[in-house]
């Protein structure tokens, strides 16, 4: 069968509810195997059965958290092909949450609550799907921008087969013990950071930094303004630039950058500080550290992101007069750099990717 828009694909069995998802993930992923809660709790029940729902596997039909949030008890009781599929084109389109609801009273019901509130959705994300993919359980569609909206999560191949409801007794507990004994060994958990890696993406982004060697960015607008900045604007305006730290979503510190820090006697706080780049300009007559924000949709430097940079840098013995502050944008035209540019603070920068030969400087004047 097709949804309303004639498109059709294979769609798996379901289990009789969320309740019963939840007592098999108990058996596949408990806490004392992933050593975290967020495997086998609600959340994690409420993701594997919407995306089986929707027969979001092995990199075909992927979700989005809001895929998940906006799923009710009412149309989990809508188990035709059509309504499955009809839900999934719904939940993807641009009208998000108001195609479901129109899906719902065009098919003769209401859809009641919602499992999960609209601020909820970084939660399943930052939790559950997360805890979900460390553990081999999820795919990230990998060409997808980490900062993109668009659907990018499905199942594991292996690990959906373990939610047939036909899969029962022995046969289940041999089932789950040869994935567990592939998927939760630490070469397993390395093979699923690597399959779900966007730096591993055709469409990554490598750049050359200055002095030699290079970095792999995810995809996306961001990298490829940092790209840029590191390319262009660093060689034109340090005299001796050296990359010392790049923050990338979902990333920790990355070892290279740990070395550089370190070797400065600097310390990150992953949780308050992480700007999207460090460059220090290395000549003796300049010492200069220049933070550095990439907008591609927002975050630039305001007065408040400044001062914390300043507390931070000074409180590192690195002095204020050192600092300097830059924003860079895709192009002043872009909406980005419209909504942003009257939040930069004074005394700071800013430069666009496609005029990589300007500099934009907001300086204070002494009136009287």
């Amino acid at each position: 069968m097709t949804d309303t828009n004639g498109n059709s694909w294979p769609l798996p069995a379901l289990l009789p509810s969320r309740e019963a998802y939840q007592q098999r993930l108990e058996l596949i992923l408990p806490q004392t195997v992933t050593g975290v809660t967020y495997t086998a709790n609600p959340a994690a029940a409420a993701t594997v059965f919407t995306a089986l729902y929707v027969g979001a596997v092995d990199n075909a039909q992927p979700i989005r958290p809001t895929t998940v949030t906006w799923m009710s008890d009412a149309v989990a009781d809508h188990r035709d092909d059509e309504h499955r599929r009809a839900y999934y084109t719904a939940a993807i389109s641009k009208a998000g949450e108001k195609a479901v609801k129109d899906l719902c009273t065009a098919s003769g019901y209401d859809r009641g609550d919602s499992w999960y509130a609209n601020n909820s959705r970084e939660p399943v994300r930052d939790e559950s799907i997360k805890a979900l993919k460390e553990n081999g359980a999820i795919l990230v569609l990998t060409d997808v921008p980490t900062t993109s909206a668009r659907p990018r999560y499905t199942l594991e191949p292996g690990f959906a087969a373990l939610m047939a409801p036909e899969l029962t007794g022995e046969e289940l507990v041999a089932a789950i013990t040869q994935w567990q004994a592939t998927h939760l060994t630490p070469t397993g958990r390395r093979r699923a950071a690597l399959l779900s890696d966007p730096s591993r993406s055709a469409d990554s982004i490598t750049i050359h930094l200055p002095g030699g060697g290079t970095r792999t960015l995810h995809p996306g607008a961001s990298s490829r303004i940092l790209k840029g900045v590191v390319e262009q604007f660093a060689i034109a305006r340090l005299q001796t630039p050296n990359v010392i730290f790049i923050s990338q979503s979902g990333e920790k510190v990355n070892l290279l950058d740990g070395q550089g820090l370190s070797d400065m006697g600097l310390q990150v706080d992953q949780a308050l500080l992480l700007p999207d780049c460090i460059i220090a300009d290395l000549a003796e007559d300049r010492d200069d550290i220049w933070f550095i924000e990439v907008v591609a949709t927002d975050g630039p430097i305001t007065e408040k992101r400044k001062q914390d940079l300043l507390e931070w840098a000074t409180s590192q013995n690195h002095p204020a007069e050192r600092c300097q502050f830059l924003t860079a944008f895709e192009s002043r035209t872009a909406s980005a750099a419209k909504k942003s540019l009257p939040q930069l603070a004074r005394g700071s920068h800013a430069w666009f990717a496609n005029e990589p030969d300007s500099l934009l400087s907001w300086d204070e004047l002494a009136l009287g």
